[in-house]
């Protein structure tokens, strides 16, 4: 047993030594390469997120260390990444900003050029800015045409069509949707694209038979995958076909299945997607326990995902205009550097490129500011909408804190509109649910309505989640903004 000892730590001091040797070291860029090649694909898979940040920071190490600027760059691309799965988007931003400030270094490396406004455009997706998003996937397929290497150009194009697709989803844009995720699906069958168009034909097209056609093929093409977000990605959609079909059972099995592979690998945005839908499924078998256990896991992880990224938020907002600004001030160099020139030659042509020149810069204005009222919208959705403010305001929250008998009648008075549309939406809303939906209104918290009302909080929840359902309002949708929007 001694020796065995002495045996063992004479190896592990081996090497030890051996991995000195080998860290001082310096690597050549095509050794850096081929390490990152692995890091893209190997961690990610397999869910070894954080290790992944590591071994790509040691990358990044590597290559400061022979001043390899595309391994730097690639190598914050590849830590963006890995953030943007853990749904860490304000941290994904800093790595991001870091690969932007090399961009000079790689602009003629267009697979690099690719991977980085892909990033990019999933970064905006994620917090609201699709028009930025696809403006970022549109670059990234620009770059992605001018890739030599025909397998990684279309593996890249497949990708970029993918995601583009989600996008356009996103904004009803469903012709654009389907024609993006077909043309990934032909470049390269797979399980994701398979199970993307299952989704679009369930609640895009409502045509059962090519649903199932595609879940089959996505099936199929699971046979020989051996990414586990394959798996993820078919049990989830297995879980909405079923869910379509009234088979609550079988598809409640599937979210499940999906839910464990999003903790294995660490998806915080599946996992919350898998709560939304199981709560659901319980609520339609009317399990009202497990419908509010699982209500309540997503609003927690919903709520904690949405304040870890304000910050992300505000960043892309700033980002936005900063982004605006240094394109008009480059805009108005190169103008002013042919306004110069022309200044030798004919009058008559410098004033019409003079005039020519203040249009422009109008449009740019005005452009500029529509921007800036996008974002100010935003701005107003994290900070909360503004009261509606009138005279007799203060006087109906009064009544409301009082819990008063006079509440809804004197909010009837001041709101006279708000009953009259909200029951054209459900108009056999009771009472109590008209009462609530005021408070709601009005912007009052579960917590402030339960204190004010004499009612346990789980009460209060309980019944707004059953108004939502009253009132056929998205689950993802803000229950404050939704009933201004719709009442006010």
């Amino acid at each position: 047993m001694e020796r065995t000892g002495v045996k063992n730590r004479m190896v592990l001091l081996f090497f030890l030594l051996l991995s000195c040797v080998l860290y001082t070291q310096k690597w050549s860029s095509a050794e850096i390469d081929r390490l990152q090649e692995e890091i893209g694909s190997q961690y990610l898979q397999k869910g070894k997120l954080y290790d992944g940040i590591e071994q790509s920071k040691k990358a990044i190490q590597l290559s400061e260390e022979i001043n390899y600027t595309k391994g730097r760059a690639r190598g914050y691309i590849h830590i963006a990444s890995f953030l943007h799965s853990l749904s860490k988007y304000n941290e994904e931003q800093l790595y991001l900003q870091k690969a932007e400030a090399l961009l000079p270094e790689y602009e003629d490396d267009p697979l690099l050029l690719s991977l980085f406004f892909t990033a990019y455009a999933k970064n905006y997706y994620e917090l609201g800015f699709i028009e930025k998003s696809n403006e970022n996937y549109n670059k990234a397929i620009k770059a992605a045409l001018k890739i030599n290497n025909i397998q990684k150009k279309r593996k890249r194009l497949h990708h970029i069509y993918g995601s583009k697709a989600v996008n356009l989803g996103r904004i009803q844009d469903n012709d654009s949707m389907y024609y993006y995720i077909h043309k990934a699906y032909k470049i390269l069958p797979r399980v994701v694209e398979a199970t993307n168009l299952t989704d679009y034909f369930i609640y895009k097209k409502k045509n059962k038979d090519s649903a199932k056609f595609y879940l089959d093929k996505a099936e199929s093409l699971l046979k020989t995958s051996t990414e586990t977000f394959d798996y993820l990605v078919f049990n989830y959609m297995s879980g909405r076909y079923y869910k379509s079909q009234n088979d609550y059972q079988k598809a409640l099995g599937f979210y499940e299945k999906s839910l464990g592979l999003s903790f294995k690998m660490k998806r915080p945005k599946n996992i919350m997607k898998n709560y939304k839908d199981i709560a659901e499924i319980y609520s339609l078998q009317d399990n009202v326990y497990k419908a509010n256990e699982y209500l309540q896991k997503y609003t927690k992880l919903k709520d904690s995902f949405d304040q870890t990224n304000l910050m992300a938020l505000q960043t892309s907002e700033k980002k936005i205009i900063e982004d605006e600004k240094i394109e008009s001030r480059n805009s108005n160099k190169k103008l002013y550097y042919i306004l110069g020139v022309l200044f030798l030659g004919i009058t008559i042509i410098i004033s019409l490129l003079s005039f020519s020149y203040y249009k422009r810069a109008k449009k740019k204005d005005l452009l500029l500011k529509e921007n800036k009222s996008v974002i100010l919208q935003k701005d107003q959705k994290v900070k909360e909408l503004e009261q509606k403010v009138n005279e007799n305001f203060d006087e109906i929250i009064q009544l409301a804190k009082e819990n008063s008998s006079e509440f809804w009648g004197r909010f009837q008075e001041v709101y006279p509109d708000f009953r009259h549309k909200i029951l054209d939406i459900n108009p056999n809303l009771k009472t109590s649910e008209l009462i609530l939906s005021a408070y709601i209104y009005l912007g009052f918290n579960t917590k402030d309505i339960a204190e004010y009302t004499f009612k346990a909080v789980q009460t209060v929840k309980n019944n707004k989640y059953n108004l939502r359902k009253r009132l056929n309002i998205p689950t993802p949708d803000d229950l404050i903004v939704w009933i201004r929007s719709h009442a006010g």
